[in-house]
């Protein structure tokens, strides 16, 4: 049987009424996502990545936020030549834009969660973690059965954490989602037998795994783009059609395409 795998990682403060950085400022998002691979291209993936980091002798994992700030492991990219560093901005986005994956991910406003009152609704603090998940995955699953595939998951290790994402996916497979049928039914939900016969299994990796790290950057790229849609990473894996969006029918982009979630408050600000 035939895989895709989907390498996520998590973006934003997943604690729904926590008060926000004060570094994002109106882009105070929470998401879950990265790429699918088919499993006969994983190889390809790795190879691309570990040929851009060899020629630019980069050992560090790849993290879009140090990146783009110069921390850390990549403070060096605030002292080189702006020639130079253009030009690894450019090869960075040629090896997003070239390797052999799909964008996929569910980006929810923080502030549209609160204004829809779901904290209320929910005094037990359902985790907006859960409903990216749910939602990411339950998406992915709709592609890989579109391709005749099963789907594994694999995600970025966190101790506190680990096991809380495990359980949400063994949640999929033994019940389905869990979301307001009225709500959801216009999305064409799969029942929990679908799940159970297309999730297959679920992993947590280091830091240190390669695709997870183009999953960081993929995922940072698909929750700045409702915010900045000038973003220049965002802008290349769409015109480079390396999102799910670029891919489906529009009719299936709806139920089957990046999910933008809670945004109506976002949206009606900037009118």
């Amino acid at each position: 049987m035939a895989y895709y795998n989907f390498y996520i990682d998590e973006t934003g403060n997943r604690n729904p009424d926590q008060k926000p950085d004060r570094h994002r400022e109106h882009r105070d998002w929470f998401g879950i996502g990265g790429i699918l691979v088919k499993s006969e291209d994983i190889q390809d993936c790795k190879d691309k990545r570990q040929a851009f980091a060899d020629k630019w002798n980069v050992t560090a994992p790849f993290h879009m936020t140090d990146m783009l700030g110069n921390h850390k492991k990549f403070a060096w990219l605030g002292r080189i030549p702006e020639e130079r560093r253009h030009k690894f901005w450019g090869e960075y986005k040629t090896l997003l834009a070239t390797v052999p994956a799909i964008g996929l991910s569910c980006i929810i406003d923080r502030p549209g969660y609160l204004a829809r009152g779901y904290v209320e609704d929910n005094p037990g603090r359902w985790l907006l973690c859960r409903s990216a998940f749910d939602i990411s995955v339950e998406r992915a699953a709709k592609i890989a059965r579109k391709g005749g595939r099963k789907l594994n998951v694999i995600f970025e290790q966190d101790a506190g954490i680990n096991q809380i994402i495990v359980d949400y996916f063994a949640n999929l497979k033994a019940n389905g989602l869990g979301f307001n049928e009225a709500r959801s039914d216009k999305y064409g939900p799969l029942t929990q037998a679908e799940f159970a016969e297309t999730l297959s299994g679920i992993e947590y990796k280091p830091k240190s795994n390669s695709l997870l790290q183009l999953a960081d950057s993929y995922l940072y790229a698909m929750a700045r783009n409702p915010y900045d849609k000038k973003f220049d990473v965002y802008c290349r894996l769409r015109d480079s059609r390396k999102t799910a969006n670029t891919l489906l029918e529009t009719s299936e982009i709806p139920s089957m395409g990046i999910k933008h979630y809670c945004f109506e408050l976002h949206r009606s600000k900037n009118k």
